[in-house]
């Protein structure tokens, strides 16, 4: 599979790429080497492969990976952000959309997302997670501060929360480890060895 290797000569003062390749629809892996600064897209990036940056990445559209999708720094999308594999920043990650992930989904800051948030692992954050839809993650579901969904929030595993958890519906998981259901119905499914 081809990569693409995106570097500080394919940017432009404003921190925009201005590179001559599509990457509105790659077919082959994203790889961004420009600093631990910002690497702006003024169109969606997709990728057949994974995505994977040293600093942040922001895009005018959705941020799209078959592959995962990793940043040194904060994953921004003014549309959804998807990924067939985990979905990993070491700063925030948010989306006007949905985020959706076919792995799991962790970040050392927020998790933000105007739609759903959908894991296929675990979700981990080392601040708050907010939805403006429902949360699902088929692990625990891990934050360092509040969690709060416009809709239901469904864990296959714990709930620990560094702060209350808020739902405009159901709170379903094996067991709430820590925090405290402001808003919504907990109901716990038995946990067996809590953590």
């Amino acid at each position: 599979m081809n990569t693409l290797k995106i570097t500080i000569e394919n940017i432009d003062a404003d921190g925009y790429y201005d590179g001559s390749v599509d990457v509105a629809n790659f077919n082959g892996n994203i790889r961004i080497d420009a600093g631990a600064g910002w690497c702006r897209f003024k169109s969606s990036v997709k990728a057949a492969g994974y995505i994977k940056s040293v600093g942040s990445i922001y895009a005018a559209g959705y941020i799209y990976s078959h592959g995962y999708i990793k940043s040194g720094g904060n994953i921004v999308s003014h549309d959804f952000i998807k990924s067939g594999g985990p979905i990993f920043s070491g700063g925030d990650i948010f989306s006007r959309g949905y985020i959706a992930s076919g792995g799991y989904i962790a970040s050392g800051g927020y998790i933000k997302s105007g739609g759903n948030i959908n894991s296929g692992g675990h979700i981990d954050s080392g601040c708050y997670i907010d939805s403006g839809g429902y949360i699902k993650s088929r692990g625990d579901i891990d934050s360092s501060g509040i969690i709060a969904s416009g809709d239901y929030i469904v864990s296959g595993g714990f709930i620990k929360s560094g702060g209350y958890v808020n739902s405009a519906g159901l709170v379903t998981c094996k067991k709430l480890t820590s925090g405290k259901v402001a808003s919504g119905e907990l109901v716990e499914t038995g946990a067996g060895n809590t953590k």
